[in-house]
């Protein structure tokens, strides 16, 4: 049918638009807080990129229910201000084709929703905290930052290089204060050096024309070594997990949803029926928000807009307080989860149902009496 596709068409290229732009929006505070902690020297450079594309996740869990829930309220209320929508229906074309719209819209931002929120979502939670976690233990030499006196992760040694050009290194300064082993200070001075990797995937630095001052000036005996090539290699730390750490420290946003099914702790529920929300909030808000996008020609835009934002921030704000209480312990997260989303179901009946003939006459009569 063409007015059918023509809905469709209009619909989801508002949908498309508006979910660009919060994207858009969420991207960019997303890309400030990665870059901000890449400069304190928190993450390398090379993890920029990863992180923001992981970080997809988290931000879509709120903009795709809310992208066609602003789709169609803005969509459909153009087209009652317009008159369209009248005109349509003036030509026979019956009101049930917009819960047919809307319904299939509800089926392809469900699905969207519920593979990042079952799949995406966590795999991508628990892949940043492995890219986080390995480069504290094992920092990259390709971040070093240029200009900068920057610690050793074990906090044994200080770095300063002037100047980082890919893989190659200019004017190294190495000063290792801590020794391990009964070993005196030393520093290592280079003008030139590089990078690598070996063939078992140890990080490398190779200085030339190095020269090594080791000693204590309180002992006043220096040992001074020149080097036409200095080779350093670095070997990966392993991460020991001690099974009694990893429970007291289990992130309940990597798990998938049967582990959180069979995962006896609050958190564990709070985060379960938090995604069991996400992805009944898109039909239901979809099916609310439909007789709300009604307006008269006559009317603002308004009219229409501020009470179905109101009823959407009103839901997500009472999620977002039943998940943070329920996952202290404080409530049961299962009774609220169907408490709130029944209560929204019979407001939208009651709203969709609210101009019909059975309606119009049960007002009327407790009008007129």
């Amino acid at each position: 049918m063409i007015i059918r596709r023509y809905l469709v068409k209009e619909t989801l290229k508002t949908q498309s638009a508006i979910l660009f732009i919060l994207l858009l929006i969420f991207f960019s505070q997303k890309l400030i807080r990665i870059l901000s902690s890449a400069i304190e020297g928190n993450i390398p450079h090379d993890l920029i990129i990863p992180l923001l594309v992981l970080g997809v996740s988290n931000m879509a869990d709120l903009i795709l229910p809310l992208s066609l829930f602003l789709g169609v309220l803005v969509t459909f209320g153009r087209l009652y201000s317009d008159s369209e929508m009248v005109a349509m229906q003036a030509c026979g074309v019956k009101k049930n084709l917009s819960y047919q719209v809307v319904f299939l819209l509800c089926i392809m931002t469900c699905l969207l929703t519920s593979i990042n929120s079952i799949w995406f979502g966590p795999w991508s939670s628990l892949k940043q905290d492995q890219l986080v976690e390995n480069a504290k233990i094992n920092p990259s030499l390709a971040g070093l930052l240029a200009g900068q006196f920057q610690q050793t992760p074990d906090g044994n040694s200080v770095i300063y290089i002037g100047n980082v050009d890919k893989n190659n290194l200019d004017s190294i300064f190495i000063a290792q204060v801590n020794p391990k082993n009964q070993q005196r200070p030393s520093i290592i001075i280079a003008n030139k050096g590089k990078t690598g990797i070996d063939e078992e995937g140890n990080q490398i630095i190779n200085l030339e024309e190095a020269n090594r001052y080791e000693g204590t000036a309180q002992q006043k005996d220096f040992r001074i070594s020149n080097f036409h090539n200095y080779l350093a290699v670095i070997k990966p730390k392993e991460i020991v997990s001690n099974e009694n750490e990893d429970e007291e420290k289990l992130d309940v946003q990597q798990l998938g949803v049967i582990e959180l099914y069979h995962t006896n702790t609050a958190k564990a529920k709070a985060e379960l029926y938090w995604r069991l929300t996400l992805i009944v909030s898109v039909p239901l808000m979809a099916f609310l928000v439909i007789p709300l996008s009604v307006s008269n020609p006559r009317q603002g835009r308004l009219a229409q807009i501020l009470p179905a934002l109101l009823l959407y921030l009103i839901y997500f704000l009472l999620a977002s307080s039943i998940k943070a209480n329920a996952g202290k312990g404080r409530l049961d997260p299962a009774l609220w989860f169907y408490i709130i989303n029944l209560s929204y179901f019979i407001i939208a009946i009651i709203l969709n149902c609210w101009d019909n003939l059975f309606m119009r006459k049960l007002r009327l009569k407790y009008i007129v009496s």
